[in-house]
């Protein structure tokens, strides 16, 4: 313990809230994708708002700059210290429920809450905190709150930036943000919550956040349906938005090749379709209604619809079985072999034509590559993902992928990340496509509210 910072932290913190064995450190040095690794003084583990206050304030007098962690579940390096003078401070600590209010559907929780436990303590007041990821299980509030994460439910319940009515953060000058307001309607000036939500760990370090709940959901209806075209499937979001309405909860888009790795990589989750479809759309309804109403109103899209291929779901068991095939694709992918990944956001009428272009530009520029289509159509989110058969030439078929893929994107009225963020990955995409303006408004604003770099850097900005 060398360095005068971790020697000062030393006294300032408890015994067990700075960690520098090396074996310790290790885990939250990779980053989740495993292709980049990081180095640090240490790890601090603050318990309270006060303590965070002291590890900001010492981090500036010593020079050292603050790199936030929380699961570590993030997919662009967003949460790994890339500087050997820098310090993680993980939130794992900071995990109370400082309060729940079932009459105002609100709840207070700390950064360190993991997402599964936020959604149990809801339940447990008869109310839905409806953000629902992959990751729920390790992904804590302030890593959500600081990607704006999105998720599975996002066409009906909005990702982060709508869940949250209030933020509670440490500045960069240790100033406390007592920002958690638990009110629907406050129209006071700016919207300064929304600063941190989405702004990666570079403004400021979220200690809590006052979140939005809803009525609790009494029951599900789950389907797939066989399609033959991304264009039957716009088709069928669009009948299913406008005759379902609010019920329509997930509407999830899976191609041929994604359905493929997954029988191939997890052949225990029965897929209900033979041969495998060119496309299928899993769709789930959720609400206060019995769970025989739900199945009628979607069996009664399908008709209307005219989808006579479709599974649906006739218990909990079977819904669980027919979201796992959606659910587990990634692990499929990496089970796969090398895969080559992409978070894109478009207009959701642009989809079709978007996959059409992109198919028919990679297999002209980049053949030997396997696209694996999955995603939120929903929302309007695709994850264009592509298998690639060999390890060394890895990285020169990702630029050639990303340049052709993030160019048809713009072309479409899209952009580059939809949920993942820019974090270190995307960091050099952003600064040459997207507008300069902009991307001098976000580092005009850092450099206001950390003028001397402490959060973050070179993540988003």
């Amino acid at each position: 313990m060398s360095h005068p910072l971790l020697a000062e932290l030393a006294t300032l913190l408890p015994a067990n809230a700075l960690v520098t064995a090396a074996d310790k450190l290790a885990p939250r040095l990779l980053d989740q994708r495993k292709r980049m690794q990081g180095q640090t003084l240490g790890l601090a583990l603050p318990s309270s708002t006060a303590e965070v206050v002291q590890i900001v304030q010492a981090c500036r007098r010593h020079g050292v700059v603050i790199v936030p962690q929380g699961g570590n579940t993030g997919l662009v390096g967003g949460a790994t210290p890339m500087q050997a003078n820098s310090l993680i401070v993980g939130s794992d600590k900071l995990n109370r429920i400082r309060a729940l209010d079932p009459a105002g559907y609100t709840l207070t929780a700390e950064a360190g809450c993991i997402l599964d436990d936020i959604r149990t303590a809801a339940e447990s007041a008869d109310r839905l905190f409806p953000l629902w990821l992959g990751s729920s299980g390790s992904a804590r509030l302030g890593g959500l709150v600081g990607t704006n994460a999105g998720g599975l439910q996002v066409q009906r319940y909005g990702n982060t930036r709508e869940l949250v009515l209030g933020i509670e953060a440490v500045l960069a000058d240790g100033r406390i943000y007592q920002g958690l307001h638990t009110l629907r309607k406050r129209n006071a000036g700016y919207d300064l919550k929304q600063l941190f939500i989405g702004a990666e760990g570079t403004l400021g370090f979220v200690t809590a956040a006052t979140l939005r709940l809803f009525p609790a959901e009494r029951s599900e209806a789950v389907a797939l349906v066989a399609l033959p075209d991304p264009e039957a499937v716009l088709a069928l979001f669009a009948q299913a938005k406008a005759q379902l309405g609010e019920v329509l909860t997930a509407f999830e888009m899976i191609d041929a090749e994604a359905l493929r790795i997954m029988a191939k990589h997890f052949p225990s989750i029965a897929q209900p379709f033979s041969p495998i479809p060119p496309c299928a759309a899993l769709i789930a309804l959720s609400g206060g209604e019995a769970e025989q109403v739900l199945n009628e109103r979607l069996a009664e899209l399908l008709i209307a619809a005219g989808h006579e291929d479709a599974a649906l779901a006739q218990d909990g068991s079977q819904a669980k079985a027919l979201w796992a095939l959606r659910e587990h694709i990634p692990a499929a992918q990496t089970r796969e072999g090398p895969s080559i990944k992409h978070d894109l956001a478009l207009p959701i009428s642009a989809i079709p034509a978007f996959v059409r272009a992109a198919r028919a530009a990679l297999a002209e520029q980049l053949p030997e590559a396997r696209p694996v289509v999955f995603g939120h159509m929903g929302d309007g989110n695709l994850h264009f993902n592509l298998g690639w058969p060999r390890r060394e030439d890895f990285e020169q078929a990702e630029a050639r992928a990303n340049a052709l893929l993030f160019d048809l994107t713009l072309a479409h009225g899209g952009d580059l990340s939809a949920e993942h963020g820019i974090g270190r990955l995307r960091l050099a995409e952003a600064d040459a496509r997207h507008d300069p303006v902009e991307r001098a408004l976000m580092r005009e604003i850092k450099a206001t509210l950390d003028p001397d770099g402490v959060f973050n850097p070179g993540v988003l900005v």
